[in-house]
């Protein structure tokens, strides 16, 4: 772990270490999933209430920064209206991260447009 907090940042350890959101929704309003040219996929499913995203939840067989990317996403997108949500980018991802090894920026953009697809 001391090796990896000398590369990554300390938010992309712990939602690697500690995903939030992690799991299939039962019922969703929506669900949607998305593979990438490496071979990861990505599933979310939200619930809405007044046009909020109630529920979120995601699930990957990706490697650890897909599953940064899923969590951090669903905690960026809980709570907020649905129309807000849409607009979180790569980019906003990757900045509440802390950043991303430039090799590994395809998983924030798997999980946004993932999530845009919705």
């Amino acid at each position: 772990m001391e090796d990896a907090s000398k590369v990554y940042s300390p938010q992309v350890i712990q939602h690697f270490m500690e995903p939030q959101n992690y799991g299939a929704i039962e019922n969703p309003d929506a669900s949607t999933i998305m593979s990438d040219i490496c071979g990861d996929t990505i599933g979310i499913f939200l619930t809405v209430e007044n046009e909020r995203i109630h529920k979120i939840g995601f699930l990957t067989d990706g490697c650890g920064f897909t599953v940064a990317c899923g969590s951090a996403l669903t905690c960026m997108a809980q709570g907020r209206l649905v129309s807000e949500a849409v607009k979180i980018t790569s980019q906003d991802l990757m900045q509440y991260l802390g950043g991303l090894p430039v090799e590994n920026t395809h998983c924030a953009d798997l999980a946004v447009n993932t999530f845009r697809g919705l």
